[in-house]
């Protein structure tokens, strides 16, 4: 008669292979480090991004607010004394960048008489009354420089930036000619770029008649 082991006998001899755990811990180990590389990854590209965002609103809100000042100096101005320092030094010191803008035209956006052509002095305007830029107006708004074409706002110019960020303000004034129906007017430009790029960060206009800032019935225009 033939005798076979019992059952659990058999299964005795492999339980040893069967809860060997050599090595897992180290593998659960790399696994856990692994998934929070990726999850603290996700979370940097995320909170790098935000930054990103928050500077680029920073910067724009604070580009707003330099070309709202600036129009605001030009607001307080008679339209007479609206206009740029065109003198050989400030004008050849001018960039392409300030030159190929769209507001450097006459009329402006036209491209057809435009300052990258025709050259800036051509086709802007200085003050058109006895005051002079930037000797006389340019002292009555020491904050704008009104007649500065392109002046540089840094945190060690006077004023210095509000945010620490470098930003460059372009003036453009172009004398509109009268006609059978509308009285000359002077159209004010600004825009405000990044002091580094030079990429507009913010655009102003606004057109200003021959009459603004005199008294009624005056005759200037």
């Amino acid at each position: 008669m033939r005798v076979e082991a019992p059952a659990e006998a058999a299964d005795t001899t492999r339980m040893p292979r069967l809860r060997d755990e050599q090595g897992f811990l180290m593998m659960d180990m790399l696994i856990a480090s692994f998934m929070l590389t990726v999850a603290l990854s996700a979370m940097l590209v995320v909170f790098t991004s935000g930054l990103i965002s928050i500077r680029k609103a920073t910067e724009a809100g604070t580009a707003a607010a330099l070309a709202d000042a600036q129009m605001e100096t030009y607001r307080m101005m008679t339209s007479r004394d609206i206009g740029l320092d065109l003198s050989s030094g400030t004008v050849n010191a001018l960039d392409s960048t300030y030159k190929n803008d769209s507001a450097c035209a006459n009329p402006p956006g036209s491209g057809t008489q435009t300052c990258a052509s025709q050259g800036v002095a051509a086709i802007e305007t200085a003050p058109t009354g006895s005051d002079t830029c930037p000797t006389t107006i340019d002292g009555w708004y020491l904050d704008t420089d009104p007649c500065v074409p392109s002046r540089k706002v840094t945190p060690t110019t006077t004023p210095a930036s509000p945010d620490g960020h470098s930003y460059r303000v372009d003036t453009y004034i172009v004398q509109l000619a009268a006609t059978s129906n509308q009285r000359a007017r002077k159209e004010v430009t600004v825009v405000v770029r990044d002091g580094t790029t030079l990429t507009a960060l913010a655009r102003e206009s606004s057109i200003f008649d021959c009459s603004t800032g005199v008294a009624p019935g005056s005759t200037q225009c």
